[in-house]
C-alpha cells in the first residue's frame, strides 16, 4: 500500500470493532439462512445486500479521496485499497488477466467467514457482500460487470476469491 493509502487508513477513515461486525454479519446470515428457501436466494439477497452496502462506501470514497480509476483494470488497485480501509487488512493476492477484462481477489484470512464453518450448505457464497459492493463500485463508475465468490473457506475452501468480468 502507498503513502495515500497508509495515510488514509490511519487518519481518514473510522474505525468499527471486528468481533461486532462479525457477529452482525453471522446473525444476518442466520436469519437469511432460516427464512430463504434455497442456497441460491440467500446468495443473491446478500449480493444485493453487498450492492447497497457498496454504493454507500463509495459515495464515502468518493467524497474523501479525488482520484478514480479511469480503467477497468486500474480497479484492482482501488478495490486492494478500499478492502484496505474498510476491513483492516488486504487482499492475499490480485489478479488482472492480460486481456485486462478479468480481475480476481483472493483472501485467504477473509474476515467475514472468519471461523466460520459451513458443512451442510453446497454452494453458499457465505461472503457473497463483496460481490455486491464490487458490482455496486463498477456500475457506479460506469462499468458493466458481473462478480461473483468463485470460493469460500467458511464452505471448506482454501481460500476466499471473488472475480470479477468486464463484459461486452
Amino acid at each position: 500500500m502507498g503513502v495515500k493509502g497508509k495515510v488514509a487508513w490511519r487518519f481518514m477513515t473510522d474505525k468499527v470493532s471486528k468481533t461486532m461486525f462479525q457477529a452482525t454479519y453471522r446473525e444476518t446470515q442466520n436469519l437469511l439462512m432460516a427464512t430463504s428457501a434455497s442456497v441460491e436466494e440467500i446468495n443473491v439477497k446478500m449480493q444485493e445486500m453487498g450492492f447497497r452496502v457498496g454504493e454507500t462506501l463509495l459515495m464515502d470514497y468518493a467524497d474523501r479521496i479525488r482520484d478514480h480509476a479511469a480503467t477497468f483494470s486500474e480497479f484492482a488497485n482501488t478495490l486492494q485499497l478500499a478492502y484496505k480501509v474498510n476491513s483492516g487488512q488486504e487482499f492475499s493476492s490480485v489478479w488482472v488477466s492480460p486481456d485486462k477484462r478479468t480481475l480476481k481477489f483472493t483472501d485467504d484470512d477473509c474476515p467475514l467467514c472468519a471461523g466460520v464453518i459451513i458443512n451442510d450448505m453446497p454452494g453458499l457464497q457465505y461472503c457473497a457482500l463483496i460481490s455486491g459492493v464490487f458490482d455496486a463500485v463498477m456500475k457506479l463508475r460506469g462499468f458493466n460487470t458481473e462478480s461473483y465468490q468463485e470460493s469460500c473457506k467458511a464452505v471448506g475452501d482454501a481460500t476466499c476469491t471473488w472475480t470479477l468480468n468486464l463484459r461486452a
